[in-house]
């Protein structure tokens, strides 16, 4: 999908977890050489109606820790797609330059975009084979245990920078507040993180009667679905339906799931973009998810769920899954989202994190998908995303400079 714009050099590299998963990254390293100019990027947008921000930049400035004078390459920034998706999120915008990898490819960005275990780009591992149940016994506990660490590290090996930033959307948000939370030395390695829709504790589900199905028990979507992968049947529908009847499709299940009307995004934004909208994850870790949706607790996998449909309120807990400890991050955050998203709850959110945050912006009318694919990203998002961006990398005019040295 890269190559389609014939603008951009691309890699794919090969991430060796330390359980033998192989997942995929793709990176965009440069521009072609015809494309090294700079782009002119707008101004961030000033609040107006319906746009709330709250801006703690000034505080952070004795707090950042400069690179490493012997690093003289580009700053690095690996983007994470959400629950269901693959890196292609990030690229499938209709206009080229409401692509974020882009805008940071040609604003001298080290641009690596990210795959999660099981998605269709990360379907390998070194003994196990995905037709069997051993390979989908993850859950989010992996993704942001392994998964995350080993693909950071593995970027900084390859390219020698001290520290990346990193973008989030959804899920990709939820495994980096637990991977920081749980681990303290990548709290090092990640200078900045920018949090899309974070979803970290979902209130639940638009139809109460499947809402409160869920809650129950969630273990009993092992028996909707076994022990592999949810939803399979859905890949074989999307490539039948004409896509335009598979956006009907898929606004009419967001709708009636979440209570999202998809108004923000251009109906032929939404006939490309929806093509690559699914793809497998565990259903394990669709568990997890309605565990900490049961709970509204940011936690671990429970391996030991209650058996009972309803809470007791005088009966002991005989043990208690460990909570992700977010106030322990001390990565700077900044977070993205919109007031109209059913997943997002702020209040709850940033009671969990250390505060301040560097930077919050949230739209009024915005939704979950909005910040992949609303029209006006990259005016109301992306600006202040390479705002950030600049002040946190302080070396990318020196990376930029010596890419077009070199060119």
């Amino acid at each position: 999908m890269v190559k389609y714009w014939k603008h951009y050099n691309c890699e794919q590299h090969l991430v060796r977890t330390k359980d033998d998963y192989l997942l995929c990254v793709h990176r965009i390293p440069s521009l072609k050489s015809e494309h090294l100019q700079r782009p002119i990027t707008k101004k961030p947008i000033k609040p107006s109606k319906g746009i709330e921000i709250i801006d703690n930049l000034d505080q952070f400035i004795h707090q950042n820790t400069p690179q490493s004078t012997q690093y003289t390459g580009k700053p690095v920034v690996l983007l994470y797609h959400g629950f269901l998706m693959s890196s292609e999120v990030w690229v499938s915008n209709i206009d080229e330059h409401s692509n974020l990898p882009f805008i940071l490819a040609k604003q001298g960005y080290d641009v690596w975009l990210g795959n999660a275990r099981g998605n269709k780009y990360s379907q390998y591992h070194v003994r196990l084979s995905p037709k069997h149940q051993p390979f989908w016994n993850f859950s989010m506990n992996e993704l942001a245990m392994r998964d995350l660490p080993d693909t950071v590290d593995y970027i900084l090996a390859e390219t020698g920078a001290p520290t990346l930033t990193y973008i989030g959307f959804s899920q990709g948000t939820a495994q980096a507040f637990a991977g920081l939370a749980a681990n303290p030395h990548l709290n090092k390695k990640i200078n900045l993180f920018i949090a899309m829709a974070p979803a970290t504790t979902p209130k639940g589900l638009r139809h109460p009667l499947i809402d409160a199905f869920v809650k129950a028990t969630p273990s009993v979507i092992y028996l909707l679905f076994g022990r592999k992968t949810p939803l399979k049947l859905a890949l074989f529908w999307q490539r039948i339906i004409p896509p335009p009847l598979f956006v009907k499709l898929i606004d009419a299940s967001c709708h009636f799931l979440f209570g999202w009307t998809g108004k923000n995004m251009a109906t032929d934004q939404k006939i490309v973009s929806y093509q690559h909208l699914y793809s497998l994850t565990s259903v394990k870790t669709l568990v997890h998810w309605f565990q900490i949706i049961r709970t509204g607790q940011f936690q671990m996998y429970d391996e030991m769920p209650s058996r009972l449909p309803y809470h007791t309120v005088n009966a002991v807990a005989d043990h208690i899954p460990p909570r992700f400890p977010t106030l322990q991050i001390t990565t700077p955050i900044a977070i993205f989202y919109g007031r109209s998203d059913s997943l997002v709850d702020f209040n709850v959110l940033s009671g969990d994190l250390p505060s301040p945050l560097v930077y919050v912006k949230s739209l009024e009318r915005w939704e979950h998908l909005d910040f992949l694919w609303a029209e006006g990203i990259e005016r109301l998002v992306y600006p202040d995303v390479v705002r950030l961006l600049e002040r946190f990398n302080p070396g990318h005019k020196e990376g930029l400079k010596n890419e077009s040295d070199q060119e």
